[in-house]
């Protein structure tokens, strides 16, 4: 048990690493937030689906991700998306079918995440991840993926601020 926990650790640091990395580049915004987003994709077999929604206004608006989507814009309020920016909080959903708004993206779809992300005290977008698992995120993908969206805040705040 202690040394899952330890490899669990070490992992959790690499990846930290990596995205501090990948903020760190003098690349655009995008161009960015699209490997931050392949890399966490490709780190988690159990993520189907990765993606950061940019809030603009009302609206949160599809940002990179690691396939298309169905949904390119969601209002505040709709789905679990946008019950987070409403609720100005993290959705951890074990089982999808079991929510009310829940905007379907894929038939296959069993669980979700979304995290936050904050710049300066203000929601400027967030991590949505989909998975055909039920039961697929725990708290270590959250604690993950508040930690990731602290490094990238400042790129997704510039790229939600651009007009589109």
């Amino acid at each position: 048990m202690v040394r899952e926990m330890h490899e669990a650790e070490t992992k959790r640091g690499e990846l930290l690493e990596e995205i501090r990395r990948l903020a760190a580049s003098d690349e655009p915004d995008g161009e960015v937030l699209q490997k931050v987003v392949e890399f966490l994709h490709g780190s988690h077999p159990r993520w189907h689906w990765t993606g950061i929604y940019l809030l603009k206004g009302a609206e949160l608006v599809l940002g990179p991700c690691s396939a298309p989507a169905s949904h390119e814009r969601i209002r505040v309020g709709e789905g679990v998306c946008g019950t987070a920016v409403a609720e100005g909080e993290n959705q951890l959903v074990d089982d999808v079918r079991e929510v009310e708004n829940y905007l379907a993206c894929s038939v296959s779809t069993r669980s979700e995440i979304v995290v936050l992300i904050r710049h300066e005290g203000r929601i400027v977008g967030q991590f949505d991840v989909d998975s055909d698992e039920i039961c697929a995120f725990g708290e270590e993908d959250e604690a993950l993926l508040e930690e990731a969206a602290r490094i990238i805040a400042p790129r997704v705040a510039a790229l939600a601020g651009r007009p589109g």
